[in-house]
């Protein structure tokens, strides 16, 4: 850690510029040129601070009640092999099951509206269908990515295995349940009384993916709380009843990632979180995330009596190590606090469309305006020696990746770029 010094001067100029400079371009010489007498011209400069990365495996992340729900296998040649599955209870809808009506369930669907793709949507995509028997779930509570099923003997019920091909034109996807079993439960009439009842009686669905065998494969992103995704169910000849996925519904993304089949470069940068990488990679579904920090404390401290008018992390993408048109459109960066819990630097909390990350395709970087974050190093606000994490902002709901020039490739390495100012 370093040592205490002086609180490093903020030029009084930075609130207009976190607000501003992104609205205009100029040459680094002549920004603040007109505002003083010639004789008190503020003397610009630029300069960099060098940074440390490491690729890190990002197993367990909160995972429920996202957005989209992940289903299906990806075995890739650079990252191996990625498995995403999930859960989901489902809840009663507003149509009304007489409860002077005797019940005699047809069949049923489970109907599920498509959110997007990763992968080759010309494969199949295979999983097993589960009733869950004996887990209650709570919508208070947090569930995360490795989630597991306690007891899969007893709390798992089979109820098919499906196979399907994803169909980019279509808007959703049925899957006929022909479990005798399954429909015979639904011909009770006491489970329809209220939804308190009915979730202590019916627990959830479960789809596990089944692994991808050979190269390629596809995960499909499904959209639970579209009105269109449902669980339909038909009785008494001609009659229907819509089983909702809703807001109170409990939805768990859990992921696997088995890197035993990826890259030596990948298992290389895994497995050696102590060197400063030329490259690190990013895996969203709660696979990879880079973590990084200023390495030279010594240039950091040059900082101190400066007045900082702009500081920006550089994330430029290694479009040459492979090709892939599934790069996370915006990348998030935070750190961890005296809690160990991830919280937000300064620079997103004055303005999170200011503070950036978002996918240039252009020049193909993201890019993050920070000076706050250097004024909290250097205030010793932060500890320099605390890395931040930067991740995927889809973790939880995609399957997008990204290499990334790091801290000491030779060429194109990861930096904080800065203009700081003299008076």
């Amino acid at each position: 850690m370093r040592n205490t010094k002086p609180a490093i001067i903020i030029s009084g100029l930075i609130l207009g510029l976190i607000l501003s400079f992104t609205a205009c371009e100029k040459d680094p010489s002549d920004i603040g040129v007109g505002l003083q007498p010639g004789s008190d011209k503020i003397i610009l400069a630029t300069d960099s601070l060098t940074v440390f990365t490491r690729t890190v495996k990002d197993s367990s992340i909160a995972s429920d009640e996202r957005s989209l729900s992940l289903l299906g296998s990806y075995q890739d040649d650079f990252f191996g092999l990625t498995n995403a599955s999930f859960i989901s209870q489902v809840t009663l809808s507003t149509g009304n099951v007489s409860n002077d009506t005797e019940i005699s369930v047809d069949s049923m669907s489970l109907i599920l509206n498509y959110g997007g793709y990763f992968g080759d949507t010309t494969q199949n995509i295979n999983f097993k269908l589960y009733q869950i028997n004996e887990t209650d779930f709570d919508i208070d509570s947090t569930y995360y990515s490795d989630y597991e099923i306690e007891n899969p003997s007893t709390n798992l019920t089979l109820l098919g295995e499906y196979s399907f091909t994803p169909r980019p034109g279509d808007d959703t996807i049925a899957f006929a349940i022909e479990d005798t079993d399954f429909l015979s439960f639904f011909n009770n009439n006491s489970i329809y009384t209220d939804e308190d009842g009915f979730k202590e009686a019916f627990r959830g669905l479960y789809l596990e993916a089944v692994p991808q065998v050979g190269s390629g494969g596809c995960i499909s992103y499904f959209n639970l709380t579209s009105e269109d995704s449902r669980l339909l169910m038909y009785y008494n000849d001609s009659l229907t009843y819509d089983f909702l996925i809703n807001s109170t519904a409990v939805r768990i993304n859990m992921f696997e990632h088995d890197y035993s089949s990826a890259s030596p470069e990948l298992l290389d940068a895994i497995n050696n979180p102590s060197e400063n990488n030329e490259f690190a990679f990013i895996q969203s579904a709660a696979g990879l995330k880079v973590e990084l920090r200023v390495e030279d404390t010594a240039q950091l401290n040059q900082l101190i009596n400066k007045g900082i008018n702009r500081a920006q992390l550089q994330v430029t993408v290694a479009e040459e190590y492979f090709n892939s048109t599934e790069i996370p459109g915006q990348l998030a960066l935070v750190y961890k606090n005296e809690n160990d819990l991830f919280e937000f630097l300064t620079d997103y909390k004055v303005s999170s469309d200011h503070f950036g990350g978002v996918y240039n395709e252009d020049d193909a970087t993201f890019t993050f305006n920070i000076p706050l974050y250097l004024q909290d190093l250097l205030s010793e606000n932060l500890y320099v020696d605390n890395y931040l994490s930067m991740f995927a902002l889809s973790n939880r709901t995609s399957a997008s990746y990204c290499a990334i020039y790091g801290g000491s490739h030779p060429i194109h390495p990861l930096q904080i770029k800065i203009i700081t100012s003299d008076f």
